[in-house]
């Protein structure tokens, strides 16, 4: 298994369109900052802003090379039929396409965090231990939605083994569905029933809330629902669906 994970992490390091991405993402927080900070009206609510705004573009764009390196080319070349072929079992290739997803994702928060840290110190941004915390929770949560978000999609990919379907899913989920709740929540008499706190984005929106409340449990509580809800549950479905699949060897 240990192979597969290095093997899987080597085709998707190898991959570099989503690298052009993610340095065209960083060249451009780095300008707007730039260009914004000095003339806003609060300097340190201005970084966290586009900070904030950054750690989402990049940890879609992870997704993207989570779902492209590690999912679509494993359908595209077929590769799996061998790595089964030679003993590995089927729930462990679906864990270990789960796990490349948490390292890679993983991988890629660190070098955020490293170069939001570079940032911080180039433009002077002083922020106090409330707003370091809530930096910190952003990371953390973003972190979670990503792998939520994947392991959903992932189940479109070995339902259909199509890597368009894939893709679509990872798209409606992270992207069309958050700003649809935003629309509905505009809406007064759906407001009041919270439908935003049942999805991935408004769950970890909750948690953040919570833990800044200083409401440790109840931050937890939404932590634990999405990683059970979103993330076991969807790994749970697609080691299923994987299990009735005709592989032809």
């Amino acid at each position: 298994m240990r192979r597969l994970l290095e093997a899987d992490m080597k085709r998707v390091v190898a991959k570099v369109l989503p690298w052009i991405f993610l340095v065209a993402a960083c060249v451009y927080v780095a300008a707007d900052l730039k260009i914004g900070i000095g003339s806003a009206p609060d300097r340190v609510f201005f970084f966290l802003e586009k900070i904030e705004r950054h750690n989402q573009i990049v940890l879609l764009i992870a997704g993207f090379a989570a779902l492209i390196g590690i999912y679509a080319d494993e359908f595209k070349s077929m590769s799996m039929i061998t790595v089964i072929g030679r003993g590995i079992s089927r729930e462990k290739f679906v864990l270990a396409k789960f796990l490349d997803t948490c390292i890679l994702a993983l991988q890629i928060e660190i070098l955020t965090v490293v170069y939001v840290m570079i940032l911080k110190a180039v433009f002077g941004v002083s922020l106090t231990a409330l707003e370091t915390e809530h930096l910190v929770l952003v990371f953390i949560m973003g972190y979670i939605e990503t792998i939520a978000s994947v392991s959903v999609a992932a189940i479109f990919y070995f339902l259909s083994e199509n890597a368009a379907i894939g893709m679509f899913a990872y798209i409606i989920f992270d992207a069309i569905i958050p700003v649809t709740l935003e629309l509905v929540l505009a809406m007064g008499n759906v407001a009041k029933y919270h439908p935003e706190r049942f999805f991935i984005s408004g769950m970890a929106e909750s948690a953040i809330t919570n833990f800044l409340l200083g409401d440790f449990a109840l931050g937890l509580l939404y932590v634990l629902a999405e990683l059970a809800v979103y993330v076991c549950c969807a790994v749970l479905i697609t080691v299923l669906i994987f299990r009735k699949k005709e592989l032809n060897f």
